[in-house]
């Protein structure tokens, strides 16, 4: 009888981390403009001017584009969101085939800052994939898992922690304890049946070893 699919496959790199935002003084350079181009409206509909008028409507809607992209696409949050470090540095490491200094870089990286959640990620990747250091991604998913403030996203790592565990250490006894974690510390995961039923299968397969 064939296994069963495991629920465990490790989820894509986290989409939610941004680069560094749009520089507050953008924001404001784009308000400059916007008592001339009031004062401009006025003398327009003053003067009953067609040609200023549609003009004055031109300019409007080429501010309000660019002031939308700025603030909603480009830097959401404004001011307030955080420079996050992309370690172009290392990558370039890794392009130069150099994994495991780039490892180590990350590594240092992820000791330096204790809200480094790229670090972690991008180790977690380097180690997976280039490196088969298991142990090593278990260890940068732990400490992903531990910095980000969201169930959702915890939850997440902890599902790739798990799936390392099963599909590429090959340790069943690893998984089943990184199971009953999951399902101890996040009893209302939105998979929270298969992650049992892929426990209760674990143990079926270690009791029919003994």
């Amino acid at each position: 009888m064939p296994r069963p699919i495991s629920p465990l496959t490790p989820l894509a790199p986290d989409p939610s981390l941004r680069p560094r935002s749009a520089p507050a003084s953008a924001r404001k350079s784009l308000r400059r403009p916007l008592i001339p181009m009031a004062l401009m409206t006025l003398v327009a509909i003053g003067l009953g001017s067609v040609p200023l008028m549609i003009a004055g409507a031109v300019v409007w809607i080429f501010w309000a584009v660019r002031y939308i992209l700025l603030t909603q696409v480009l830097d959401p949050s404004g001011s307030t969101t955080p420079y996050i470090n992309q370690h172009s540095n290392i990558a370039a490491m890794i392009a130069r085939g150099e994994h495991a200094k780039a490892a180590e870089a990350y590594r240092q990286a992820i000791a330096a800052d204790p809200a480094d959640v790229v670090a972690c990620d991008h180790l977690a990747q380097l180690a997976l994939r280039d490196l088969k250091d298991y142990d090593l991604a278990l260890f940068a998913l732990r400490e992903a898992e531990r910095r980000v403030p969201e169930p959702r996203r915890q939850l997440g790592y902890a599902l790739q922690i798990a799936g390392t565990c099963r599909e590429h250490l090959g340790d069943p006894g690893r998984t089943m304890v990184e199971l009953r974690r999951i399902l101890a510390r996040y009893p209302d995961a939105p998979n929270a049946a298969s992650l049992r039923a892929e426990l209760d299968e674990l143990r079926s397969e270690q009791f029919r070893g003994q």
